[in-house]
């Protein structure tokens, strides 16, 4: 892969989704010339625009030289503790907590800060990205050794919990990550273990 024509086109993809409208003959043009495919104006502006809020930028890329998506690896683990005594139904309690339906007693506060902290030791070769984090209720780590150009290897972290008079408690740590392996899964897992914060949800899905 040229480096020159992937980054050319990655900024292509920036410029056409960032005015949301039909990209201009001069771009469309280009876009053909640097991946060798007849794309048409209205085709480009629905996948550019689509890769904000799905597809990652180097998988759009992908998109635009090979003419489909790469084969991608979607794994949510999500982490609670109950109280002592306390017997729930684990899918209505994330249900309960993901869809905004209302909060629980029953779960236990997590240590946050700590968990982040232990999670950036045993991540050392991964980067927060703090552009797309949200101070409080969610952190994406960026591995900074990809595979292949278009794998954008990364998770996130999303927080739910309730608001108390004193403070926020954090209750439900989700993990949502993208085409990380089976080794790096499991350091995942042993992190939050060492907190005594099992799993109780595991979602996996490949497109």
């Amino acid at each position: 892969m040229d480096n020159e024509i992937l980054e050319r086109v990655k900024q292509l993809i920036d410029e056409i989704a960032e005015y949301y409208d039909l990209p201009s003959e001069e771009e469309t043009e280009e876009m053909r010339r640097l991946t060798g495919r007849g794309w048409e104006a209205e085709d480009l502006q629905m996948i550019c625009c689509e890769y904000w809020s799905h597809n990652s930028l180097e998988e759009t890329a992908y998109m635009m030289l090979h003419g489909e998506y790469p084969p991608t690896h979607e794994c949510e683990l999500v982490f609670w503790r109950y109280k002592p005594g306390s017997v729930l139904e684990d899918t209505a309690v994330y249900e309960k907590y993901r869809l905004g339906k209302g909060t629980l007693k029953a779960l236990e506060p997590l240590p946050l800060e700590d968990i982040l902290q232990k999670t950036a030791e045993l991540f050392p070769k991964w980067q927060l990205n703090e552009k797309a984090s949200r101070e409080g209720r969610s952190w994406r780590f960026d591995s900074l050794e990809q595979a292949e150009y278009w794998t954008d290897t990364h998770f996130w972290i999303f927080e739910y919990g309730r608001e108390t008079e004193i403070e926020r408690e954090h209750q439900i740590l989700r993990f949502s990550c993208h085409n990380m392996n089976e080794q790096q899964v499991e350091t995942i897992l042993k992190c939050m273990e060492s907190f005594q914060c099992p799993l109780h949800i595991e979602e996996e899905n490949n497109f």
